[in-house]
């Protein structure tokens, strides 16, 4: 009896130390403590946690690949030239609760983005879907207005709802979902505002590519203690900046890291307002900044440098040899002319003043994101050496994307979504449909703008598209919408203690991105460590 017990305990033991080693720890957030809301379209930590790993999207779209991953859909088509995609719904899905999913929720889905706008960061309607239709129980069609070869990149970003429970919601745009139900891997298992748990959904269509069984979020107010977090060995996956994190490696043989090039980060202004209307003025700001130093030292030499025109790697051939002649360097002396050719003058307290206007303005950073802080800090320093005043301002990550949807700003740090190719950057970018709700966060408004990054969507011809990305360029170099800085690192900092399978320089199939589909793509290829 007692030898009996003892291997009962043995056991239990052994169950013990095989669900600890497959729990995920890692990083999501450095923003404070969460919120009860797990809308995938909320823009926050607990909405990058809903979108993915409990709600999913038709198709994944790999970024780092250029692959696209039959996923809500099981396949899909294109058909009447380039104007309608069809999709084959998954057979067998259902929702956490046990509801079958079907072509009805993926048409309500659409329509409630359609009705309301706020929902659709993604601009699925904006960007020309013009009907989303369904044809039988397995199948819908979604129809454009217009030719557009790059729809299906933006469908990828449509997280499917539940029409049985959201369609009892008064406004989805503010729902906070406190108790998701999904298609996706995972369940919320536990919530507070410092750990939300999430635990392997037993239902889950794609269940024998999950070796995750649990995955565990903390919440940290700041880089500081999250990297404090990662040198003390408690997370598996930072998406985070850790200042030399070389000589940490080192000293933990488990630890690893990998930067990759990630979106583009740009000095915005305010164009609905004075005086960042002036192109001159913009140009100034241009010519004024030392790029390497904000690498060097902001970001700690993680950042990687851009070329004028945000052209990446892989595309060179893109870009425009005849238009080099008006790329940008730091020039000093050409700022100062370009800042007096704007009418400005330095004031007895030494800040450049037209009039009544002082080239004195906040400029809006996320709390607790010490990187970019100390980019600010350096722009800070650098600009007042011109006479522009710029006071780092710090606000809740929430309120910041808020206040530039609003309007409610005049100069923020803050990225443009770079996408697959830099079609698909262009048209972040600089597409008027993304005024202040998606990349254009500054409001780049132009009629010409539009009808080129409209015409590059209607064709996939290589020649066609050269010619039209020469003229964007031209439109970036000589208007400056905004002022490129340089490519922020995506943060990826991971442990192979306790898993193995992540990506990294020499096996890059994914971009490990702590938002979006791309972190359920990386789970499903995580190994428990036996």
């Amino acid at each position: 009896m007692k030898r009996a017990s003892v291997v009962v305990l043995l056991l239990f033991v052994l169950s013990l130390s095989v669900s600890f080693g497959a729990e995920l720890s890692m990083i999501i957030s450095v923003t404070g403590p969460f919120q009860r809301n797990f809308n995938p379209y909320f823009s926050g930590a607990t909405g990058y946690i809903a979108a993915g790993f409990i709600y999913e999207t038709l198709v994944y779209a790999n970024t780092k690949t250029g692959e696209f991953v039959p996923w809500l859909a099981s396949e899909f088509r294109w058909g009447a030239g380039y104007k309608e995609i069809t999709f084959k719904i998954r057979k067998n899905v259902k929702w956490s609760d046990g509801t079958p999913f079907t072509a009805d929720d993926v048409v309500f889905t659409f329509e409630i983005l359609k009705k309301f706008p706020a929902l659709d960061v993604v601009g699925v309607w904006k960007g020309g879907v013009a009907e989303v239709s369904k044809v039988d129980e397995s199948t819908v069609k979604v129809k454009l207005g217009s030719v557009n070869t790059l729809m299906l990149y933006t469908i990828a970003g449509v997280y499917i709802l539940p029409k049985h429970i959201w369609s009892k919601v008064d406004d989805p745009s503010k729902f906070t979902n406190e108790n998701p139900i999904g298609t996706g891997a995972y369940l919320l298992d536990n919530f507070s505002t410092q750990v939300v748990t999430l635990k392997k959904n037993p239902g889950y269509w794609n269940a024998s590519r999950i070796k995750v069984d649990s995955i565990r979020i903390p919440a940290f107010s700041g880089n500081e203690s999250a990297q404090l977090a990662v040198a003390n060995g408690e997370i598996d996956w930072a998406g985070i900046n850790y200042p030399q994190i070389e000589r940490l490696v080192q000293q933990k043989k488990d630890l690893n890291y990998w930067f990759a090039e990630g979106n583009p980060v740009f000095l915005f202004f305010n164009l609905s307002k004075d005086p960042f209307k002036d192109v001159s003025l913009r140009k100034a700001f241009n010519y004024a900044i030392d790029r390497d130093m904000l690498i060097k030292i902001g970001m700690t030499g993680y950042a990687a440098p851009l070329n004028p025109v945000v052209i990446k790697s892989g595309y060179e051939y893109l870009i425009s040899n005849d238009l080099k002649n008006l790329w940008w360097k730091y020039d000093p002396r050409t700022a100062e002319k370009l800042f007096e050719q704007a009418g400005f003058k330095k004031g007895r307290d030494g800040i450049l003043a037209k009039g009544n206007m002082k080239l004195s303005y906040e400029l809006l950073v996320p709390a607790g994101w010490t990187d970019w802080i100390a980019v600010c800090e350096l722009l800070s320093q650098q600009m007042i050496n011109y006479g522009v005043e710029l006071k780092v301002t710090p606000i809740d990550y929430g309120e910041y994307l808020q206040r530039i949807r609003n309007k409610n700003f005049d100069v923020v740090l803050s990225w443009s979504n770079y996408g697959p190719t830099p079609y698909n950057f262009y048209d972040n970018h600089l597409n008027s449909a993304n005024a202040y709700v998606g990349s254009n966060r500054g409001g780049w408004i132009d009629k010409t703008t539009d009808e080129l990054l409209a015409k590059i969507k209607e064709t996939s011809d290589i020649g066609t598209r050269k010619v039209i990305m020469s003229r964007l360029q031209r439109i970036l170099l000589e208007n400056v919408p905004a002022v490129p800085l340089y490519y922020n690192p995506v943060w990826f900092i991971y442990s192979t203690k306790n898993f193995t399978g992540w990506p990294n320089e020499k096996k890059p199939y994914v971009e490990p991105r702590i938002t979006g589909m791309d972190k359920i793509y990386l789970v499903m290829n995580l190994e428990p460590v036996k």
